[in-house]
């Protein structure tokens, strides 16, 4: 599986391409719906998946949905902030989503040739998951490379996030980490490493 990784938008979040063949699943596409459809070319997205419902991570959802009509997953538990009009206005933006979405489940998924799991991870939002393929991780705003992600903001939780970190010490592969922002890891790493994750 190839990954490419596009940082887009005032907060700098990364977005994922995933490709098998000419097959294409987006992670997170957070701004910039021409940029990614330009990326795209002839190419039309299985699908996008969402980590998380806050602003950072949606803006470039409406446009890609109205160009592709694939469908979109999110945890029902964080639908309602992906569609409040209102949920940037803190930090001084707007975006939010419109289209239909599809409730994500715990478990294995598959789409078209991608295999992977969706692992429930609340504490940064009520919603929050991680997607484990093969041989890496997407963590959203969950896991960063040495931090976590806040629980101040609404919808976030120290409790939920001690018990989502937990699974982390869990997994048995030295998975690659690709988090919401900045850069990317190795979970051995964090385990050794992320204060967060010690102890």
């Amino acid at each position: 599986m190839e990954i490419q990784t596009y940082i887009l938008g005032p907060f700098q979040t990364n977005t994922y391409l995933l490709k098998e063949g000419d097959r294409i699943l987006l992670i997170d596409p957070a701004s910039k719906a021409e940029k990614i459809i330009s990326i795209l070319g002839d190419q039309k997205p299985d699908a996008i998946l969402l980590t998380h419902g806050h602003f950072d991570h949606i803006k470039a959802v409406d446009g890609l949905y109205q160009e592709y009509h694939c469908p979109v997953y999110l945890h029902e538990a964080d639908e309602a902030m992906a569609r409040d009009k209102n949920s940037g206005s803190v930090f001084r933006t707007v975006a939010y989503i419109s289209c239909p979405v599809e409730h994500l489940k715990e478990g294995r998924m598959q789409i078209g040739p991608f295999d992977f799991e969706v692992i429930f991870t609340p504490g940064h939002t009520k919603g929050s998951v991680i997607y484990v393929f093969d041989d890496c991780i997407f963590t959203g705003d969950t896991l960063f490379k040495g931090s976590i992600g806040r629980t101040d903001l609404k919808g976030g939780s120290e409790r939920e996030m001690k018990q989502s970190l937990q699974i982390f010490r869990q997994f048995k592969k030295d998975y690659n980490i690709y988090p919401g922002h900045d850069f990317p890891s190795k979970l051995s790493y964090e385990l050794a490493t992320n204060i967060y994750l010690i102890g």
